[in-house]
């Protein structure tokens, strides 16, 4: 049966209004500023690396580069803010492990479906842990706070920023693995649990290298180790939690770069091709890694891949921690 005129001639204009949109993004992009979320208070290992290639996408694109702290709920609700917004690119945001791989497997469901919502634009840099505690009376040693907390019998607190994220991951994977019985508080920002530890409210924390790493080279915090399953080069005479006694532990934190999820392809190579030069530069590079990050900077689609295997991972890790609820 032949198909009408009309019908052929509508076919026809969608095809070429399809390709014109289809070459129009990575020519067009951006149009107005740019906007990264970073869901945590500043001052983290994400608000700080946001920070620093912030003014290089703007120089890069023409355009001002925003970086907007929407903090609260381990970072679901700027993510949720991000998988919300427009599918053009306009908006990223740099979300750390908790919001993305760590919350699917948590109650009540997350307001966004992160393999659907979201798309990866590439994995910036994995955050290592450092468990610390008050440098003036604190213990030297992980085998010495682990001593101290038993003896205390349930008075030794450890501050996180909410169930889920990697620095409750580790504390609770400690108290697991070494029997131990502490508790944790819940803190809206990185600088309160450290604050707390300084002030003696807290025995320890796991805390950021980034946030943590100049109060330790000062001497107001001691490192006793790291939660990585290798030492970090900016800390290289701090130890591994495995070296000390517990052999295969590893609560790391990361943070990479996505868009909502429709964006289209070119945008998304656009931005992870802009962003790879932003973290190329060799002053950039030293500030990450100086402060106890790993650079990955990897690919859109090596980043998608990394998140559809860490989903299930991480919800191994959640049922041996005992950790089912965000409340």
């Amino acid at each position: 049966m032949p198909i009408p005129v009309t019908t052929r001639r509508a076919v026809l204009g969608g095809a070429i209004l399809s390709a014109s949109l289809a070459a129009t993004p990575a020519r067009a992009w951006p149009d107005r500023p740019v906007t990264i979320i970073v869901p945590s208070a500043a001052g983290n290992g994400g608000d700080l690396i946001a920070r620093m290639i912030g003014p290089a996408l703007g120089q890069a694109w023409g355009q001002p580069v925003v970086v907007q702290n929407l903090p609260g709920a381990g970072g679901v609700i700027g993510v949720e803010r991000a998988a919300r917004s427009a599918p053009d690119g306009h908006v990223l945001v740099m979300s750390g492990d908790a919001a993305i791989v760590v919350r699917p497997s948590m109650q009540p469901p997350l307001p966004y479906d992160a393999q659907r919502d979201l798309a990866p634009v590439t994995l910036v840099a994995r955050m290592p842990n450092l468990l610390v505690v008050r440098a003036a009376d604190g213990p030297r040693s992980l085998g010495e706070l682990v001593t101290a907390a038993r003896a205390a019998r349930g008075a030794f607190n450890y501050g996180h920023l909410g169930p889920g994220t990697s620095i409750q991951l580790g504390a609770e994977l400690l108290k697991q693995m070494a029997e131990l019985d502490i508790t944790g508080v819940g803190y809206p920002a990185m600088g309160a649990v450290i604050q707390d530890v300084l002030a003696g409210r807290l025995q320890f924390s796991f805390v950021n290298a980034f946030a943590a790493g100049p109060l330790v080279r000062d001497g107001q915090l001691r490192a006793l180790a790291v939660s990585a399953a290798t030492r970090l080069p900016g800390f290289p005479d701090v130890p591994t939690v495995a070296e000390q006694g517990f052999p295969g532990f590893e609560a790391s934190a990361w943070f990479g770069l996505l868009v909502q999820g429709g964006t289209p392809a070119p945008v998304v190579q656009k931005l992870r091709a802009d962003i790879h030069a932003a973290l190329a530069d060799p002053a950039t590079r030293q500030r990450i890694e100086g402060m106890g990050g790993v650079l990955v900077d990897n690919t859109p689609e090596e980043f998608t891949a990394f998140i559809a295997a860490e989903i299930p991972r991480m919800a191994a890790v959640l049922r041996r921690a005992n950790i089912t609820t965000a409340q």
